[in-house]
């Protein structure tokens, strides 16, 4: 194997973190969002409450063609589909700035927690976006930057469909018209594209292939839209909080490739467009420059005026920068520098001990024997517990009878999980005031006169039982099960038995 040529190089990133992260995925249950799109998605439709419809659409078929909702299968294609991303990475540098270059942002990619974890592998629409986005970004260069790629048509055409595709994955995608069209006004070369037909055709077809989406939210008051604008919403200034959605930023991507991703950043927007015939550099920086500001700007900024923020949401800027890293830290190493070498391989080694650490430990929870005081505020990593179980629990008790009809959850995120182990057994209706895609699966007037199960984690259950009894005839509690990790109890699950449901329970999202 000849290790002095790129192409040899990626390939090697790309087994070693399909093998990772296959691992990882078999040893690991779903996370709670996870739980949640894998039930989901058993109900095909043109679009969902959360998000657009791609990564529902794809484990909807992957459920169907493979016969099963193991945890695994389901991620197999989103596993792949970030091994597709890395190699495009490559690519996407390789065009723009050489072949080392493409493999150093590859590699970078791939050792940058928020990428290389949940892009890479987990149930979510990061996935899809971040494969599609790249893609787009690649056939946008070409177009730019090629002077025999012709005919261009072809290229404005496929362009559009990779960015309605990323729509269909997730709204970010929207970033790449504005960052296109924010390079094209701002660079003279560029401008007569405007005035060619190009970008209009992309432009149309981005609307039509996002057209699914419309229909959905035209049928249901435009109920995603406004869900996710809502999270926006204005509500005063706040610096703190602004610097604090920067600190998790930070720690997303990683604080030692964060801060050399803004560095490379800043210093390709300062550069500016210069001039395409004499600085082709210039040009090309300032293209990704482009493309990368629009989401890392706008959600900084609105966590300034108090939109509630994740910190993943700049994400796909921070992909859309690598390129610009990868050039630097070919240069860099180029020249011999030994900060530069050592700053890579620091950054490999780091991230697989980080790996083996939290992926071992949200497999077993041994870190809870080792330091148990740091987590006293609880542990997140519990969120990958299946709840496996439930269903033996309801067996013995002789509860998937005929007895219960339906269960209430009294959370989205206890409907994913009970709904997910359960697999289907019996429907899953969430009344709370933000069910989010479970109001449009049960409608609580359908279950008028049945009797339930309510089950639930103990605190939430206990905090709406009074706002269920009305509802209700009767309630009473069966019992608790520990839900447990490599055989030590995390926290209990509580059953109760519910009968004669009214029906008339209040639902938002004019349900």
């Amino acid at each position: 194997m000849n290790f002095k040529s790129p192409q040899t190089v990626v390939m090697l990133i790309i087994l070693i973190g399909t093998a990772g992260r296959i691992a990882l995925a078999g040893a690991i249950g779903l996370g709670v969002d996870e739980s949640y799109v894998a039930v989901v998605a058993r109900t095909l439709s043109l679009s969902y409450f959360d998000h657009p419809p791609l990564h529902f659409w794809l484990i909807w078929l992957t459920a169907h063609i493979a016969g099963s909702e193991n945890a695994l299968v389901l991620r197999l294609p989103f596993i792949g589909m970030f091994a597709a991303t890395t190699w495009l990475m490559f690519c996407l540098g390789r065009m723009l700035f050489g072949e080392w270059a493409g493999v150093y942002a590859a590699l970078i990619l791939n050792i940058s927690a928020v990428f290389s974890l949940s892009t890479g592998s987990w149930l979510l629409p990061d996935g899809p976006l971040m494969f599609l986005m790249t893609a787009a970004a690649l056939v946008l260069a070409r177009l730019f930057f090629m002077a025999n790629a012709s005919p261009s048509w072809r290229l404005w055409l496929a362009a559009g469909l990779l960015t309605g595709l990323g729509m269909l994955a997730k709204y970010q995608a929207v970033f790449l018209i504005f960052g296109s069209l924010l390079f094209m006004l701002s660079t003279k070369e560029y401008r007569r594209l405007l005035l060619t037909s190009g970008p209009y055709l992309a432009a149309g077809t981005v609307a039509i292939v996002f057209l699914p989406v419309l229909l959905w939210n035209q049928e249901h008051h435009w109920v995603s839209f406004l869900f996710q604008s809502g999270r926006g919403a204005i509500t005063g200034f706040y610096p703190l909080t602004m610097l604090g959605n920067i600190a998790g930023q930070a720690m997303w991507v990683l604080p030692w490739i964060w801060g050399p991703l803004v560095w490379v950043l800043l210093k390709g927007a300062l550069a500016g467009p210069g001039d395409a015939r004499t600085e082709p550099l210039h040009g090309r920086q300032w293209f990704l420059c482009c493309l990368a500001a629009g989401p890392i700007a706008f959600f900084t900024a609105a966590a300034l005026w108090g939109a509630q923020g994740l910190f993943h949401w700049q994400a796909p800027g921070y992909l859309l920068a690598m390129p610009l890293l990868g050039r630097v830290a070919g240069v860099w190493l180029e020249k011999g520098s030994k900060i530069a070498r050592c700053w890579l391989i620091s950054s490999v080694a780091i991230f697989l001990l980080l790996i083996a650490v939290l992926g071992s430990h949200t497999a077993t929870g041994w870190l809870k024997q080792v330091a148990p005081q740091w987590f006293q505020t609880g542990d997140a990593s519990t969120e990958a517990l299946d709840w496996r179980e439930l269903p033996g629990y309801l067996v013995r008790q002789g509860l998937l009878d005929s007895r219960a009809q339906f269960v209430v959850a009294a959370h989205w995120i206890d409907a994913g999980k009970i709904d997910y182990i359960l697999g289907g057994k019996l429907p899953v209706v969430c009344l709370n005031n933000e069910p989010h895609h479970f109001a449009f699966l049960n409608k609580p007037a359908d279950w008028q006169g049945k009797n339930a199960l309510i089950i639930g984690r103990k605190d939430i259950v206990d905090n709406v039982l009074p706002q269920y009894r009305p509802h209700f005839a009767a309630i009473r509690q069966v019992g608790e099960i520990p839900i447990t990790r490599a055989g030590m109890p995390e926290f209990n699950v509580v059953v109760l038995y519910a009968e004669d449901f009214s029906g008339n329970f209040p639902m938002p999202y004019g349900q």
